[in-house]
């Protein structure tokens, strides 16, 4: 009877502690639930005023319009729902140029206080720290992981952004390529001024520090470049391969407002394309977009005005501190350019202000000063503000600057018969 007994204290006993046990647990479930909970109701309140998740997604599909300076978010997911690249296209109409810049998926993101309580307006299962590779898995429908995706990397990068566009993984490895670079800028110690996680403690206090940066950046493959090329200055084809394009791709800019970039892309060269990676470092697994760096350095290739005229060299180091290397043009050759006199040339005027008259005063001064200007005509695109000079070769129409108010000078396709083509601005009316 004695070890019966003892037998059944010590079952008696067990039982007791796994029931301990698992009202513990429990309680620390609730506990965790609860302060989950707590905390969102925190962050959520005073968010009331917020516009609606319908509303926010309409205004973000409002806004994506073309602009002389578009700045496109391209997105690259996998079957599996993965963003697995990412890039931003800046398209300049001015300038003519076209840069890519590499943002690495790999990153965890801390959303700033004031934007996450307007996204859990949205949706409770969005962390503050948020993966970047996971976006579309934090939101109900595509057209939300998008857009709100759009607004939280112009967060990180410290950049507006005009549009967002995706492309299948399928789409993405016909047309481009990685290419391993390294990056140097100014390393921000200032946590407010750096993506997450945030710097170490342990770090040097001092305010910036060089550094660079290994990593993999997406370029055209040979075989895009072909297609490009292939079309290049063709306005049909362009045409049709954009149209041909947007049955493979999801974006907020209407394919008719990307055909209004038609002009810059027929006078583009695909092989002065200039290839980039965001300003920022890896910790050993994740990558750290230094946003102070970023925005700095969107700021230079959105301000650069001067027209990409050699191949980028990605053998060298990029420089993302200062202005892009290749929009500085200060070799002694350049200096030394000898202007081509454009008398002699035939001109084709074009009026491109649609202000009456303008194009025939423009023959008859030019005339006078001894140009060659057999016609002159409409420009039937849109209205112009400040006056291009359009040349077959480099160096000429330089001498044509001094009668025109800050006028463009590129090279490109001129009309047949001709070799310099002028497309009047508004900005000449008075000159």
């Amino acid at each position: 009877m004695t070890m019966k007994a003892s037998k059944k204290s010590i079952w008696k006993l067990f039982a007791m502690s796994l029931l301990k046990s698992l009202v513990a647990i429990c309680v620390l479930l609730a506990v965790g639930f609860g302060s989950y909970k707590i905390s969102y109701y925190f962050l959520s309140k005073g968010a009331t005023e917020i516009k609606t998740d319908k509303d926010s997604i309409q205004q973000i599909i409002k806004d994506a319009q073309t602009e002389d300076i578009s700045k496109n978010l391209i997105y690259v997911c996998n079957e599996k729902d993965q963003i697995t690249h990412m890039m931003v296209e800046i398209c300049n109409t001015d300038t003519n140029n076209m840069d890519y810049v590499t943002i690495p998926t790999k990153i965890d993101y801390t959303i700033p206080t004031t934007m996450y309580r307007k996204l859990c307006t949205i949706s409770e299962n969005i962390p503050q720290i948020m993966r970047i590779s996971k976006i579309k898995q934090y939101f109900d429908d595509e057209e939300q992981a998008y857009g709100y995706g759009l607004l939280i990397v112009e967060k990180m990068i410290g950049t507006s952004l005009s549009y967002y566009t995706v492309l299948s993984e399928e789409v993405y490895q016909n047309h481009y390529q990685e290419v391993k670079v390294k990056v140097s800028y100014k390393k921000t110690q200032d946590p407010n001024a750096t993506a997450s996680p945030v710097p170490e403690a342990s770090e040097p206090p001092s305010s910036s520090t060089s550094t660079k940066t290994k990593m993999k950046i997406s370029c055209a493959s040979e075989a895009y470049i072909n297609q490009l090329k292939d079309i290049q200055g063709d306005e049909k084809k362009i045409v049709e391969f954009i149209q041909a394009q947007y049955d493979r791709v999801n974006s907020n800019l209407t394919v008719t407002n990307k055909i209004g970039y038609i002009e810059s892309y027929e006078k583009m060269n695909v092989e002065l394309f200039h290839y980039w990676g965001v300003p920022g470092s890896y910790d050993g697994k994740l990558f750290v977009v230094d946003t102070k760096a970023a925005k700095k350095f969107f700021k230079n290739l959105v301000e650069n005005v001067t027209p990409y005229t050699e191949p980028q060299d990605l053998t060298t180091t990029q420089k993302t501190t200062a202005q892009p290397a290749a929009t500085k043009d200060t070799s002694k050759d350049s200096k030394k350019k000898k202007k081509v006199s454009s008398k002699g040339l035939n001109i084709l005027v074009l009026n491109g202000s649609k202000i009456t008259g303008l194009a025939g005063k423009t023959q008859q001064k030019l005339q006078e000063k001894g140009y060659t200007v057999p016609q002159v005509g409409d420009y039937k695109k849109e209205t112009l503000t400040r006056t291009q000079i359009i040349v077959k070769k480099e160096g000429q129409g330089e001498d044509l600057v001094k009668y025109f108010k800050n006028p463009e000078v590129t090279v490109g396709m001129v009309e047949d018969g001709y070799d310099i083509q002028i497309i009047l601005g508004t900005a000449d009316a008075n000159q």
